[in-house]
């Protein structure tokens, strides 16, 4: 055989052979990492969910538990049935492969009923990934294709979409601003005015001068104010009358413990305290009887209760009233015997005189008897 052959035949045996153990160190790597599942030597699960939606999810993405991957989405099927709201939690079913392990043990062992599947984002610009929330004791074990729960959280998308409305609306506050500020500018508004008109400066300078004077008048002791800051004697008397008050309180809080005083026998008497019991209780039978009495009233019973719902009385009443208030206006107006009697000068000063009269008469028959009395005997 010649060399040349020879020497191309044993160049073609080294790059199979390079190309098989590139080949066989990517199947070993790809084989630890997971990527690679040899049938037989890894236990895989599937673990089913349901969601509203997948956004940005694909068929091979990670499956993760607490961060740590443990397996890849098989697969992702949408719902047999339209879903009566676009916001349905059932819209897709995603099959999860769980293969991975955990501390040496399985990771479906950390999965459990009351673990919770989360659409999370693998970066900001990355792919989505399924996250998993590891179960606890209370929740059962996971066997092949069991259901977990989902939880919906804001994606990448969500978020973007938030910001340009926060952008939009400083956007409009930004316009807002430049408007206040242009009005502030033109001195329009209260704001306005109060930053361009001289006048307002003015008078608010002279307002802070007119302070200045009246604190240093009061520092130095001027007007009453300043007196009221600055006289020790009203401070000294202060003290004296909050010193009094303490001892007042003191004796009224030592006469209110030791049962004395008004005040300690109103707090600390038992028969007072009877006695106020019983006045208590005598107001509430008069009370009850009260009410008595005005139901008799309003049903109409007694005097009272005819005088007040016996409109024939009402009538009467009223009636006479009408002639008492035409009697009084005859009187008035001098009519009658009686009205004379009120209006005439003339009789009035003849009954005035004989009233006189009488008075001298009796007078002086007190003082002699014997001028009016008389008294004849005859003998037959």
């Amino acid at each position: 055989m010649p060399q040349s052959k020879q020497h191309g035949l044993s160049e073609l045996r080294v790059g199979i052979l390079v190309l098989l153990s590139i080949a066989i160190l990517i199947f070993v790597i790809f084989t630890v990492s997971g990527d690679i599942k040899i049938p037989g030597l890894s236990r895989t699960t599937i673990v089913r969910t349901k969601m509203a939606s997948v956004d940005g999810l694909r068929n091979g993405a990670e499956v993760r538990l607490s961060g740590k991957k443990v397996g890849s989405v098989r697969d992702l099927i949408f719902a047999d049935q339209i879903p009566s709201e676009a916001t349905a939690q059932n819209n897709v079913e995603i099959h999860m492969e769980i293969d991975g392990k955990l501390d040496g043990r399985p990771a479906i062992e950390r999965i459990r009923s009351d673990s919770e599947a989360v659409l999370k984002s693998a970066g900001v610009l990355g792919d989505n990934v399924i996250d998993i929330t590891p179960g606890t004791i209370n929740g059962k074990p996971i066997r092949d294709n069991d259901f977990i729960k989902s939880r919906e959280q804001k994606s990448v998308g969500d978020i973007l979409n938030a910001a340009q409305t926060a952008v939009t609306n400083l956007n409009v506050i930004s316009e807002d601003i430049k408007f206040m500020t242009g009005n502030l500018r033109s001195g329009k508004g209260t704001m306005g005015r109060f930053l361009n008109d001289e006048a307002f400066y003015i008078d608010l300078d002279r307002s802070v001068r007119q302070a200045e004077n009246l604190l240093k008048s009061i520092r130095e002791g001027e007007g009453t104010a300043g007196k009221l800051i600055n006289d020790p004697t009203l401070y000294t008397q202060a003290v004296e009358t909050v010193a009094e008050l303490r001892k007042i309180s003191d004796q009224v809080s030592s006469q209110i413990d030791s049962g004395k005083g008004t005040l300690g026998k109103l707090i600390k008497d038992e028969e007072l305290y009877n006695r106020a019991n019983s006045l208590i209780g005598k107001l509430d039978e008069t009370s009850t009887r009260l009410e008595r009495t005005m139901a008799r009233i309003e049903r109409g019973e007694g005097n009272l209760g005819k005088l007040v719902n016996d409109e024939k009385l009402y009538a009467d009443t009223r009636d006479t009233i009408e002639k008492l208030k035409v009697i009084a206006d005859r009187l008035e107006r001098g009519e009658g015997s009686a009205g004379m009697l009120l209006r005439d000068e003339k009789l009035y000063n003849n009954v005035n005189t004989m009233s006189a009269e009488i008075t001298k008469l009796l007078y002086d028959f007190r003082q002699n008897p014997k001028k009016y009395l008389s008294v004849k005997v005859a003998l037959f």
